[in-house]
């Protein structure tokens, strides 16, 4: 084995210890003491993941610090012990990206003793240096999003400005282009690649916002997991199945009823114009076997009506009935009409060329005939 073999081995096991947080997941770190302010070490730290019924235990190391690494986004409970000592449950809300402390305390075990505490995520990050800003999946589901679009999801990140002039992207990312920034869902990379614009929502490319349980856009500088773009990374991570059923129904509905005339409309007598939206989603979330097979599906759709104005030509029925009294006969036995036939008059039928006979000249539909009696005639 030779010596470029060995590193790469050895790649392979720092790894997991250097990237214990991907672009998907959460991580959870802490220290343990006692009421005197000593740490604890050996001390039992347990996590409970109460979705999905999945538990994990680890011990402090030397200097009392434990580490929950690679979590999936959600409400967990942390607590620990010790041979006659004992915590309080810590309830937290892991977002995607985050890598929260909660310190645990300590203190002599009591029969019958229940301690519960909830903890905050911390306003200053002070566990990685990156500039993370991360979403709930109530915040996602309170954010105004157009059409379903979840770029529409960062554009309260301080650091980003919106674009308001023409082209196909949303923002720029301190002064750098929208093609700086790398979307990803699950992990796996959804930037378009002709354009660098991500397509969301329910006409596009991906599903919209019903579909994504938590986001967090991290801006450079950021940790070695994040990368390839200069300016940010925008994370989605979808819902899935947990042991209680859950779902939920979203209509949104705009008719030209609910929107104002525009300005110039007005200005010159112009009636307001037909425009109507329609979107909706579903989703339904679940078990199949408690604590082993989840599942979880989405759906959604969007509806709109816009008019548009355009000309088109239209035959006059003088043209028309040259066109129909002048079809050749080896082509055109008959023409048929949406609701009646129209035979062609004997003796414009020239006789059939066929030496097979009459049944060899049977006619083709008109399709631009019948096209043509969908339009009124002209004036």
């Amino acid at each position: 084995m030779n010596v470029r073999t060995l590193s790469f081995l050895a790649m392979l096991v720092w790894m997991p210890m250097a990237f214990g947080q991907t672009l998907t997941t959460g991580t959870i770190v802490g220290t343990v003491t006692d009421s005197s302010g000593a740490v604890v070490k050996d001390a039992a730290v347990s996590l409970d993941y109460a979705a999905t019924g999945d538990h994990r235990e680890t011990l402090t190391n030397e200097t009392g610090e434990y580490r929950f690494p690679l979590l999936k986004p959600g409400q967990y409970s942390v607590s620990a012990k010790s041979p006659g000592l004992k915590s309080g449950v810590s309830n937290i809300d892991l977002l995607v990206g985050q890598q929260q402390a909660i310190n645990l305390v300590l203190t002599v075990e009591q029969t019958q003793q229940a301690i519960e505490v909830t903890a905050d995520a911390a306003l200053i990050q002070m566990e990685n240096a990156n500039q993370a800003t991360s979403y709930s999946q109530k915040q996602v589901v309170d954010l105004p999003i157009n059409g379903g679009d979840i770029t529409n999801i960062a554009f309260s990140t301080a650091g980003l400005r919106l674009n308001v002039g023409g082209g196909n992207t949303n923002f720029n990312i301190n002064g750098l282009p929208f093609s700086s920034a790398l979307f990803t869902m699950n992990g796996a990379d959804i930037t378009e690649p002709y354009n660098l614009n991500n397509k969301s929502g329910a006409s596009n490319n991906t599903l919209g916002a019903n579909d994504i349980a938590e986001a967090a856009v991290i801006l450079n500088a950021y940790s070695a997991q994040y990368g390839r773009m200069a300016g940010g990374q925008v994370n989605f991570v979808t819902k899935s199945g947990a042991n209680a059923f859950h779902g939920n129904l979203s209509e949104s509905y705009n008719d030209a009823i609910l929107n104002a005339n525009d300005f110039f409309n007005n200005a010159t007598g112009t009636p307001r114009g037909r425009s109507v939206a329609n979107q909706y989603a579903a989703g339904l979330g679940g078990h199949i076997v408690r604590n082993k097979t989840l599942f979880y599906v989405n759906t959604e759709g969007l509806r709109y009506a816009l008019p548009s104005n355009g000309v088109v030509s239209v035959p006059s029925p003088q043209f028309e009935q040259y066109a129909l009294s002048h079809v050749p006969g080896a082509s055109v036995r008959f023409i048929r009409m949406p609701s009646t036939f129209i035979t062609m008059p004997p003796e414009s039928i020239a006789p059939c060329p066929s030496p097979r006979g009459p049944a060899s000249c049977r006619t083709a539909p008109a399709t631009w005939a019948a096209a043509n009696r969908s339009f009124p005639a002209p004036m």
